[in-house]
């Protein structure tokens, strides 16, 4: 089973991105990961190309190469930091640009009913959200989330993680670490289910 990590942080080494590859650490999964500070991933600019197009996006950047590892997926971690009490920028562009493969015929349709919506083909599939925050906003990141990947992209969220870190380390904070480890578990089961 593949697991496919998103690091919304551009620092690699973030708390964020730490909790991504802990939870894809311990779901015992083959995974990979992306980070999106690594990547030119331009946002969305709402043309309704990919809709008429096969799913194929007009824009040529980093994104091409990321819509294959998301066909291929069977399961996804999506980590964003709480910016200003919401997601980070480049995670929501990624979520964004994330539409076109709603029009590429994979999974089943959105709804029956209305076929402009599309398909998802990861329709069913498990994911874990994470977001971390210094202060406050944590609740709004994974609404955020949730909404994207749960009511949007049909995905069945198995685990999420909104941590209130300070301006402390993860790697200092046992019980986050812990939290992080279960909700790899939970996706590693979820997957051999």
């Amino acid at each position: 089973m593949k697991v496919l990590g998103v690091c919304g942080s551009h620092r690699e080494e973030s708390n964020t991105n730490k909790l991504v590859k802990k939870v894809a650490e311990a779901s015992g999964c083959d995974f990979e990961l992306i980070y999106l500070g690594k990547l030119d991933i331009k946002p969305c600019t709402g043309c309704g190309v990919c809709m008429m197009n096969e799913g194929q996006c007009p824009i040529q950047d980093d994104m091409q190469q990321v819509y294959e590892k998301l066909l291929q997926a069977d399961s996804l971690i999506i980590g964003g930091p709480t910016y200003f009490f919401d997601l980070n920028g480049s995670t929501k562009d990624f979520i964004d640009r994330t539409m076109a493969i709603f029009y590429r015929s994979q999974g089943p349709a959105y709804h029956p009913d209305m076929p402009w919506l599309g398909d998802r083909p990861h329709a069913g599939k498990p994911a874990v959200i994470i977001t971390t925050v210094a202060g406050s906003g944590h609740q709004r990141t994974i609404e955020t989330l949730k909404y994207a990947f749960d009511d949007c992209s049909k995905m069945k969220i198995v685990a999420q993680l909104a941590e209130v870190v300070g301006m402390n380390d993860i790697d200092d904070m046992p019980e986050v670490l812990k939290r992080a480890e279960e909700a790899g578990e939970k996706l590693g089961a979820a997957l051999k289910a």
